[in-house]
């Protein structure tokens, strides 16, 4: 089932996650949709890394349901949903310092693949697997810099080559965490564009603390208080909440 008429293509049902007496994640329910961005935002230890490791199946929730195209994944592993095409971003993928930014990307490719992996030396003279990382580079804006060993990129290309990487997983769903984060206004600007590129084909979720990058950006923004959702809608029905405003944006965005 893909996402047709405004049918969310991912769905987190009434999430649960407790340490202890803890509730780390209380009642989350999410809907993401193709060619929408949906913003997870909320003061420090709100519940969002918990809840993004939930959605990616990196952590069980002790109840609820995380659906994908039609399908309950709830049970799935990481590494099965990112193989379906659910791809976390940023804090997952690592990136090899000594290879160079196309040899980055081409590993991601053949992982996606159906053969085995094999030794470097085979993969770096498939002609497919580099044409494929190319084009990738390509779409972030990296091209220029294939040959680039991945250690001597700025932090921003960095960020690009790790979204080059998850695109080589062919996802439907980007899960991205603070991607801008440690960049500065430029590094930002340029990140958030290439977000705006890749938008349309995609059901994004976004955590991030720069509030003007997710104000730009963000089609739907839901705010995580102590682990429970206490608003979700559009940017200027979430500043304008009230609630939001005493429990986060403090600084009267």
């Amino acid at each position: 089932m893909d996402n047709v008429q405004g049918r969310p293509v991912f769905e987190a049902r009434n999430l649960y996650k407790s340490y202890g007496g803890l509730r780390a994640t209380d009642d989350l329910s999410i809907q993401l949709e193709t060619g929408k961005i949906h913003a997870l935002i909320g003061p420090n230890g709100a519940g969002k890394t918990t809840a993004l490791s939930q959605l990616s199946g990196e952590l069980r929730p002790d109840d609820g349901q995380v659906w994908f195209d039609g399908q309950d994944i709830t049970r799935f592993s990481m590494p099965w949903r990112a193989r379906m095409g659910v791809a976390r971003s940023f804090q997952i993928t690592a990136i090899f310092d000594d290879f160079t930014v196309a040899e980055n990307v081409a590993v991601a490719v053949q992982s996606r693949t159906r053969h085995h992996f094999s030794f470097w030396r085979a993969v770096s003279r498939d002609a497919g697997i580099n044409q494929r990382a190319m084009a990738l580079l390509e779409q972030v804006g990296l091209g220029g810099f294939a040959s680039r060993r991945a250690a001597d990129l700025s932090h921003g290309q960095k960020r690009q080559l790790e979204i080059a990487m998850a695109l080589a997983l062919e996802p439907k769903v980007l899960l991205l965490d603070e991607p801008m984060a440690g960049m500065g206004p430029t590094e930002s600007n340029q990140l958030a564009e290439l977000l705006e590129k890749l938008k349309p084909d995609f059901a994004i979720l976004l955590v991030e603390h720069d509030m003007n990058i997710v104000f730009r950006l963000a089609d739907v923004i839901s705010v995580l208080v102590n682990g429970a959702m206490i608003a979700s809608g559009s940017v200027d029905d979430v500043r304008d909440n009230e609630d939001v405003q005493k429990a986060y944006l403090a600084e009267g965005y």
